[in-house]
This record gives structure tokens, C-alpha cells and sequence, in this order.
């Protein structure tokens, strides 16, 4: 009887663990984003909690894809947006003339607004740059930027193709922010880190 008891009871404790880890997760995980037009060189940002942003972007920028929530980091708030410019805008008809290049944006929270903090291209047809989410085949994979992942330290990024300095294939990148400041970590792929 008490071997049963003590079965149950770990089995309750796995099912309760992964509970609490699936919701854990799930709070860090970005929302779905929204697409917003730029006008005038500017995008107005309308976040969950209800604050509203304008914010300046270069000229070529079409719009933003952004996610209305905010990432709580040491004391701070962040968020994220992807801003979309024309691969090739003097030259349509030639090479990735229909292409476009995508950049993350990570922007602090501050009094005054909101101060940018890391730029990344996480997709790019001049430079053969993608993440694993819009790389999936589904019909919405190119409004799919669940690559990108928060946590309580930084974010991720998965990587469909990309390379290091040392043009090594890599799986991930993750930033970290340590005294304000987020630091980036590549993780190469197991098959070129062997060579």
C-alpha cells in the first residue's frame, strides 16, 4: 500500500511540475505580432498595458511587425518590434529586387520614450539570413517570428541559416542582459563545431 501511495503521489508531482513549466514558459514566449505602417518616417506602437509610443524609423521602412507586450528584465521593460526594408529598391528587377531585409529592434523602456538597445538582422535575401519559424512552409511563415524567445534573462533567436565570423553554421544566439547591457552568446552547430 504505501509503494502505491508513493507512486501516485510522484506522478502527481510530474503532472503539477509540467503544469507550472508550461505556464512558466508560456509567459515568456512572444505574442503574436501586429503589422503597423510607417507614415511619415514614424510608427505609432499601441502596447497591451496600454502605453502608446511614436517612434522614428528610417525612410525605406514600409512598417513594423511588433508584439504589443513588454519583457520585465532586471527591474526594466523591453520590447520588440521588426522593421522591414526593400532589399533591393535601385534595382527591382534584379538580384532579391522583390526581397526584403529584416531587422530586430529591442527598445528599453525609459522616461522619456523608449531607447534602443540591440539592432539584428534576423532575415535577409542579400545576406541568405532566416529564422527556423519562417522557414516552416506554412502559408503565415513570413509573419512568423516565434524564432525570437524571451526569458528572464534576455532572448533568443533560433536560426534557419546563418553564420558566424569563422563561417560556421549556427543553431541559436542568445543575449543576455548583465548591467544593462545585452551580451550575445552564438551556439554553432554540433557538425561544424566536430571539425
Amino acid at each position: 500500500m504505501p509503494i502505491t501511495f508513493l507512486g501516485n503521489k510522484i506522478k502527481t508531482l510530474l503532472v503539477a511540475g509540467s503544469l507550472v513549466f508550461m505556464c512558466a514558459s508560456s509567459v515568456f514566449a512572444s505574442a503574436a505580432v501586429s503589422w503597423i505602417d510607417s507614415e511619415a518616417g514614424q510608427v505609432h506602437l499601441k502596447m497591451e498595458d496600454g502605453s502608446v509610443y511614436n517612434l522614428k524609423v528610417f525612410p525605406k521602412v514600409q512598417g513594423v511587425f511588433y508584439s504589443p507586450d513588454k519583457h520585465a528584465i532586471e527591474g526594466s521593460y523591453y520590447l520588440s518590434l521588426f522593421q522591414v526594408l526593400p532589399s533591393n529598391p535601385r534595382k527591382p528587377e534584379g538580384v532579391c529586387g522583390a526581397g526584403s531585409e529584416v531587422l530586430l529592434y529591442i527598445y528599453k523602456e525609459v522616461r522619456t520614450g523608449l531607447d534602443e538597445q540591440v539592432r539584428v538582422l534576423v532575415s535577409s535575401c542579400l545576406r541568405s539570413i532566416s529564422m527556423v519559424s519562417q522557414n516552416t512552409g506554412q502559408s503565415n511563415q513570413d509573419t512568423d517570428f516565434s524564432s525570437v524567445q524571451w526569458n528572464t534573462k534576455g532572448f533568443s533567436i533560433e536560426w534557419f541559416s546563418k553564420t558566424d565570423a569563422l563561417g560556421r553554421p549556427l543553431i541559436s544566439t542568445h543575449y543576455v542582459l548583465h548591467n544593462n547591457v545585452f551580451s550575445s552568446v552564438d551556439v554553432v552547430s554540433k557538425e561544424s563545431s566536430s571539425e
